[in-house]
């Protein structure tokens, strides 16, 4: 067989990782199944009002974004409660809500293209769950995220 092809699985409870969002306020997380190379799956629960940090897709790192990915896909698919996806190439705009932005509730499936920085909040009134996935950066390239939560999310005061 060819060492190189990856075997077909089935994920179960006991590979599930669940915690707190340690970086999101409100948030918790939940990765059902990663197979390196490929990408990874699982599902994210956000309190009202909760936004993530700021990450990138972009080809390259420059150092503004909370969460670099590299030149990654991603999708969310809303299960429940309403989100607002923001997206553009200024962090700070970002932050601040005042980017390029996309509404999505139950029933929605939102696409993170590659090559922008994101960040979604839960701007809908219950706590709301999405399904994600997100594809593997190209081989060798490293990812880079913060190690605590940003000063701008604390501010929230989630």
């Amino acid at each position: 067989m060819n060492k190189s092809l990856v075997e077909p699985k089935v994920y179960t409870l006991n590979d599930v990782v669940s915690g707190l969002d340690d970086l999101v306020p409100g948030a918790h997380n939940t990765t059902i199944g990663e197979v390196e190379g490929l990408g990874a799956v699982g599902l994210y629960f956000m309190q009202p009002k909760a936004q993530t940090t700021v990450f990138s897709l972009e080809d390259e790192d420059d150092g503004t974004a909370d969460e670099y990915y590299g030149p990654c896909h991603e999708f969310y698919y809303v299960l429940v409660g309403e989100f607002t996806m923001y997206w553009g190439k200024d962090a700070l705009e970002l932050r601040k809500g005042e980017a390029n932005k996309l509404h999505l509730k139950a029933g929605d499936m939102g696409y993170w293209a590659r090559g922008w920085k994101y960040s979604v909040k839960n701007t809908g009134k219950v706590p709301g769950t999405f399904f994600w996935g997100i594809s593997a950066p190209p081989r060798g390239m490293k990812n880079r995220i913060v190690p605590e939560m940003p000063d701008w999310l604390k501010r929230q005061g989630l």
